[in-house]
């Protein structure tokens, strides 16, 4: 490319699929929520699909932060994937000393309803827990 030439404009069609790794810590929170929300806003999802993806983001990534560690790239890694019909969402962490499960907390509790709240709003949800804990869940997108 010489001084001054612009790049070809890329011809490939948007990605379906992102991957990030994100620091670890408060901050990833919002970073992994940006994020997914331009991916959804690039890939033209609805408004509903995109508040309840961005909010069930949320929610894990938060666990994560707060239940797990640190991954093996001292992160934590966020991805999703979309496939026309549904839009799977997953977090990556090092790995912690509970298991994810969805709890009744007292309604006067100030915390505990966020596998709850995923739960309601995916079609789905799960955990894997070898060599850290990936939960993911995946939300109808038609």
């Amino acid at each position: 490319m010489t001084e001054g030439s612009r790049p070809a404009p890329s011809t490939r069609p948007a990605a379906h699929s992102e991957v990030h790794e994100l620091p670890f810590g408060s901050g990833a929170n919002a970073a992994a929520r940006a994020l997914l929300a331009a991916f959804a806003e690039r890939q033209r999802l609805g408004q509903r699909v995109r508040q309840d993806a961005v909010l069930v983001l949320g929610e894990l990534v938060a666990n994560g932060v707060d239940h797990g560690r640190p991954d093996s790239q001292d992160g934590l890694e966020v991805s999703w994937h979309l496939d026309g019909v549904s839009l799977r969402l997953s977090v990556y962490d090092g790995g912690g000393t509970s298991v994810p499960h969805v709890v009744a907390p007292d309604p006067y509790a100030p915390r505990g309803r966020g596998l709850a709240m995923v739960a309601a709003l995916s079609s789905s949800w799960w955990f894997e827990d070898t060599r850290g804990t990936r939960v993911t869940a995946v939300l109808d997108v038609e």
